[in-house]
């Protein structure tokens, strides 16, 4: 821990200590004019009829107290729900114990403080304020505005589970400042006047309590930038906030400093988790649409930010590398399980309900030209879209800073899709806090495909609780012509290299070390795939079936053994299935691995 660490937890002591006194200045707060120009949304004759019957129908399932979580987990949880409840356990957390008293990394009953935080985040109220809004359904938009009331009584300041995190509560004031433009746009008199109660109530505190406990030292990556985005957002909204927080132009400037500080010269998320890099863009673009970026580095940063993800994320079963929580910040898409495909050809350019209600993408160019790599070498991701094929090569740093809070161990890890279907896939991450061991073994060596040193995995890095690791591996590199990749790995004296080429109808990939050290390989295949049960193991030769389509996968190693095996994976959070890993063993010289393509 450094020095300035030491300093910004001994000022986060005294904060404790001074907390009362603060809550209850803040509490008295009255400049709450509003801007509003701040937050602009789009004519309402600007969504498609598909678009308003998927609010209707998101709508009325929310009132029934049907929430999705994650995007995939339908679960009954009440109208309004209890905030303080993880459903997957049944553990209520008692809502009456001050936050800085609660370790939300170590909940009873094996509760994940990630689903309690996903249900206090308000995407919720805010989506049905965007169908009330777009439908003219009053009662949807007065039943969301009981929820946060109902929310502001069973959560005071600083009590309870839902204030131990000041990105929790950014993400909370971000929905809300889009939940005051909706109902103010809304027009009606009644609703106003409620809703002027609840921005009295919610928004002050918010905003100062984000400034007070704003994330520093280990904790400043994407939290940092969900932070100042929500001062900004807010901020634009309610300019009186600057009074108890500081000017929306201070916090963009330190926002911009995050976002070319986070984000490689490339466009990659340092953090190596795709998911996350979503996440933190969406975040950082809310603000730089307020603001009215349009020029210069922090928005060149942006463009590049969103043509990275557009070029190395799939539309569909996205098997993403290093952790995803399926965060999102505003329920902006459509469907929420179709997000990456939303946000894919938002930047993309198409047009659709994110271009609604987020402006046009910031991406100047081209995206990967057709049967050709692209590398992004600083990020150290390399992906080809060819003939059907999409692959994507990880030969990246561990992570953001010195606890690489969200990498994986992953390096020289390929992924592989035909079309839509996923074959050679990333384990997925499956919990944070509640699932420990399952949250390590997703992200360890062995569940990942790159070649290892034989009979045992790589020492290092060494997993420190769910968000810290230690001895970080040392960079490797990648580099492409053409339709071939090349990346290299060093780390506890192995020199790994791994060669991919795309043809036509087949991928083609060539293991080796060059210091002749004996290695194995495991190629986790997507839940879906079956193998046919045959004696061909012995050979290296597998039948890979899926959708009535089969692919032939030949490893060609002459003294090593082959086997198959079973492995957990998490295609989302908290979502855990079962798949087939065909593993490659005692390799000496080298290893040539062909997926083809077989006739149906």
């Amino acid at each position: 821990m450094s020095l300035e660490e030491v300093r910004c937890r001994l000022v986060a002591k005294w904060r404790v200590w001074t907390e009362a006194g603060f809550i209850e200045k803040i509490q008295s707060f009255e400049s709450l004019a509003v801007n509003t120009k701040a937050l602009r949304l789009p004519e309402v004759s600007t969504f498609p009829n598909v678009y308003r019957n998927q609010l209707v129908l998101d709508a009325n399932h929310l009132l029934k107290g049907e929430w999705q979580l994650f995007g995939w987990k339908t679960i009954d949880l009440g109208a309004p729900p209890c905030w303080h409840r993880d459903p997957n356990f049944g553990t209520v957390i008692d809502p009456d114990i001050p936050a800085h008293r609660l370790n939300h990394r170590d909940l009873p009953s094996g509760a994940d403080v990630r689903t309690i935080w996903e249900i206090n985040r308000w995407a919720e109220m805010t989506r049905l304020a965007m169908h009330g809004w777009i439908n003219h359904d009053l009662d949807a938009i007065r039943t969301s505005q009981l929820w946060v009331e109902d929310w502001c009584d069973r959560n005071p300041p600083g009590v309870g589970i839902n204030w131990t995190s000041a990105l929790e509560v950014a993400l909370r004031l971000i929905n809300f400042t889009w939940f005051d433009t909706l109902v103010s746009a809304v027009g009606d008199s009644t609703l106003s006047s409620a809703q002027t109660s609840l921005v009295k109530r919610i928004v002050p505190i918010h905003a100062a309590w984000i400034c007070r406990y704003r994330s520093n030292g280990s904790s400043a990556n994407n939290h940092l930038l969900g932070e100042l985005s929500a001062l900004i957002l807010s901020g634009s909204r309610w300019p009186g906030l600057e009074k108890i927080t500081c000017s929306i132009e201070k916090n963009w400037q330190m926002l911009g400093n995050e976002i070319l500080s986070q984000f490689a010269e490339d466009g990659g998320s340092r953090e190596q988790a795709l998911r996350y890099h979503l996440f933190s863009f969406d975040l950082a673009w809310q603000a730089a649409r307020v603001m009215g970026c349009k020029a210069g580095p922090v928005y060149d940063r942006l463009s590049l930010a969103a043509t990275f993800f557009a070029d190395v994320s799939q539309k569909s079963e996205s098997w993403d590398f290093g952790d995803s929580d399926d965060a999102q910040v505003v329920p902006v898409t459509a469907v929420r399980a179709n997000a990456i495909q939303e946000w894919q050809d938002w930047c993309n350019g198409k047009p659709g309900v994110l271009q609604a209600w987020l402006g046009k993408s910031p991406i100047a160019r081209q995206l990967i030209a057709s049967n050709e790599w692209r590398a992004y070498s600083t990020s150290g991701i390399a992906a080809v879209r060819s003939h059907g094929w999409f692959a994507r090569l990880d030969a990246s740093p561990l992570g953001f800073g010195n606890i690489a809070a969200h990498g994986h161990c992953d390096a020289l890890h390929l992924s592989i899709w035909d079309s839509e279907l996923a074959l050679i896939i990333d384990p997925g991450t499956g919990s944070y806090f509640g699932n420990v061991e399952l949250r390590e073994e997703l992200a360890r060596w062995e569940a990942h495909n790159g070649p290892q040193p034989a009979g045992r995995c790589f020492e290092t890095p060494r997993r420190h609780g769910p968000f810290l690791q230690l001895a970080h591996h040392q960079s490797p590199t990648v580099v492409t012509e053409g339709t071939t990749a090349l990346a290299r790995f060093e780390h506890e004296n192995h020199a790994f290299q791994r060669r991919v080429l795309l043809h036509d109808e087949s991928i083609e990939v060539h293991d080796t070390e060059d210091r002749q050290k004996p290695f194995c390989i495991h190629w986790c295949l997507a839940p879906e795939c079956t193998l046919v049960d045959d004696l061909t193991t012995k050979l290296g030769r597998f039948i890979i079936h899926r959708n009535d389509r089969h692919w032939e996968l030949c490893m060609n190693a002459p003294e090593a053994t082959f086997s198959v095996i079973s492995c957990r994976v998490s295609p989302a959070y908290g979502k855990i299935q079962e798949s087939k890993v065909i593993v490659a063993s005692g390799i000496q010289s080298g290893i040539a691995t062909h997926l083809k393509r077989l006739a149906t």
